[in-house]
C-alpha cells in the first residue's frame, strides 16, 4: 500500500517525516512492524492531541480548512490502523463526508496529492463569458468608463444571440477575467492633453531645462490651497437607528435692499454701491508674495532662486514678476493644465488630509491647525513629490499625456 507524498510547499519538512514514518510502518515487513508502529503511535498522538488544541479554521466561507497535521492522522487511521473513512474522519476531525471523500479519490486516484489546496473548480461548468466576451467588455469600458455594469449586461444582450447572464456573473468576470475594479473617478477637463497643452509642455520643458533651473537644488513653488473651514469628521456617534446630525456655521447672505418708486417716472433713490467680496485677488497674492520673498531674504544662499508657479491670472499679473525680478529672484510660470509639474500641489493634497478634524481647543484655531499639519509632512515625502515631478520632464519631452 502507498501513501500520497505531499507538497514541501504545503506540508513542511516535520510534515514530511511524519509521512516517511507513515510509509514505513506500512511498507515494513511484519517482524518490523510492531516496534516502528509503536513509535508511529507515539508521533501520532501528539499529532492528535495538537490538532485538538489547534481546532478546525474557519475559511469565511461555508467549507473548513484542514491542517496537514489533521489530513496525517486521517491517513494513519485509514491507511495504517485500516479504519474506514468514516470513522478514521471522526477520530481525526474531519467532517465524515469529506473523509469519505478522500479516502475513494485516493482509491481512484493514486496520484493525487491530498495536501494540496483543495477547490471545487473540476466541478465548475464552463461559462458562456469567453474570450470574444471579454475584449468587448474592455472596449467598452475603454470607450465609456464610468458604464454601469446594467450597460454592460444589455449591450452584451444586444450584441450576442442567447445572451442570458445577469449582472453578477457579468461584475465577477469583469473583476477576474477582464482585471477591471471600480475606482473613485478624477474628473479633469478634456483640454488637459489636448495636442496644443502637449506642446506647451514640451516647450516649456525644454526651455527651463536648458538653463540652471534645477526643482531639487534652486526652486521655491508656490501656490494657494482652499480649506473648508467648517471642515467636520465625515462620521459621529449616535443612538442606534438614530442619524446624527452636526450644525455647521455658515455665511449667511446679506437680502437685497428694496428700493420703492412712488410714481412711474420718478428716479429711484440713489444708494451706495456695496463692494462685494471677490476672494483672492492679485493684491492678495502681491502680499503673500512679499511677504514670502521677505524670508527668502534671510537666507542669502537663496538669493537667484526661481519662484515656481501655476498660471493663474492672479499668479501672472505684471506687477508680480516685477516685484520677482526687482528683488532678485526669478519667476517661472508652469503650463495650462499641469499640475504634475508643481510639487506644490501634492503637499496640498496630503496636507488637506492630515489636517485635524476635530473641536478646536482653547490653544488652536484653524491657522494653527494648518500650520501642525503642514510641519507633520516628513521632508523626505517632500523630496519625493519634487522628483515626481522631475520624472513627468521626460513624458512632456515625449509629448505623453501627464
Amino acid at each position: 500500500m502507498e501513501i500520497s507524498r505531499p507538497n514541501k510547499t504545503y506540508f513542511g519538512v516535520n510534515g514530511q517525516q511524519k509521512l516517511l514514518q507513515l510509509e514505513g510502518a506500512v511498507q515494513a515487513q511484519p517482524s518490523e512492524q510492531e516496534w516502528m508502529r509503536g513509535e508511529l503511535d507515539e508521533t501520532m498522538n501528539e499529532v492528535a492531541l495538537r490538532t485538538k488544541k489547534e481546532g478546525n479554521k474557519k475559511s469565511g466561507k461555508s467549507y473548513k480548512i484542514y491542517s496537514p497535521d489533521r489530513k496525517v492522522l486521517f491517513l494513519y487511521y485509514l491507511q495504517v490502523k485500516l479504519y474506514k473513512a468514516a470513522k478514521a474522519a471522526r477520530l481525526s476531525g474531519v467532517a465524515e463526508r469529506t473523509g469519505q471523500q478522500w479516502a475513494k479519490r485516493l482509491r481512484d486516484e493514486p496520484e493525487w496529492d491530498i495536501f494540496e489546496k483543495q477547490t471545487n473548480k473540476d466541478k465548475q461548468k464552463t461559462g458562456m463569458l469567453q474570450q470574444e466576451y471579454k475584449e468587448y467588455i474592455i472596449n467598452l469600458y475603454d470607450q465609456n468608463p464610468q458604464a454601469r455594469v446594467v450597460d454592460i449586461v444589455e449591450s452584451l444582450t444586444k450584441s450576442f444571440e442567447n445572451f442570458s447572464l445577469k449582472e453578477t456573473s457579468v461584475r465577477n468576470f469583469m473583476k477576474t477575467e477582464c482585471n477591471l475594479s471600480l475606482k473613485r473617478a478624477t474628473l479633469r477637463s478634456s483640454e488637459r492633453d489636448s495636442e496644443d497643452k502637449l506642446r506647451q509642455r514640451f516647450e516649456w520643458v525644454e526651455r527651463w531645462t536648458s538653463t540652471d533651473m534645477d526643482y531639487l537644488s534652486n526652486c521655491v513653488f508656490v501656490d494657494e490651497s482652499g480649506f473648508d473651514i467648517n471642515m467636520r469628521p465625515s462620521s459621529a456617534w449616535s443612538t442606534v437607528a438614530q442619524w446624527e446630525v452636526v450644525d455647521i456655521e455658515l455665511r449667511v447672505a446679506e437680502k437685497p435692499k428694496q428700493r420703492r418708486i412712488d410714481g412711474v417716472g420718478r428716479k429711484r433713490k440713489h444708494t451706495p454701491n456695496v463692494k462685494k467680496s471677490k476672494g483672492t485677488t492679485t493684491g492678495h497674492y502681491l502680499n503673500f508674495i512679499r511677504k514670502t520673498l521677505n524670508e527668502m531674504d534671510k537666507t542669502p544662499l537663496m538669493n537667484g532662486f526661481y519662484i515656481v508657479m501655476d498660471n493663474a491670472p492672479i499668479h501672472t499679473h505684471n506687477d508680480i514678476d516685477e516685484l520677482i525680478t526687482l528683488r532678485g529672484y526669478r519667476s517661472i510660470y508652469i503650463p495650462p493644465y499641469s499640475p504634475e509639474l508643481n510639487p506644490i500641489e501634492q503637499f496640498w493634497s496630503v496636507v488637506k488630509n492630515k489636517v485635524k478634524r476635530g473641536t478646536f481647543s482653547d490653544d488652536e484655531d484653524f491657522k494653527t491647525r494648518v500650520a501642525d499639519a503642514c510641519n507633520n509632512v516628513p521632508i523626505q515625502h517632500v523630496k519625493t513629490f519634487i522628483q515626481h515631478s522631475c520624472n513627468q520632464f521626460e513624458k512632456c519631452r515625449n509629448k505623453e499625456p501627464l
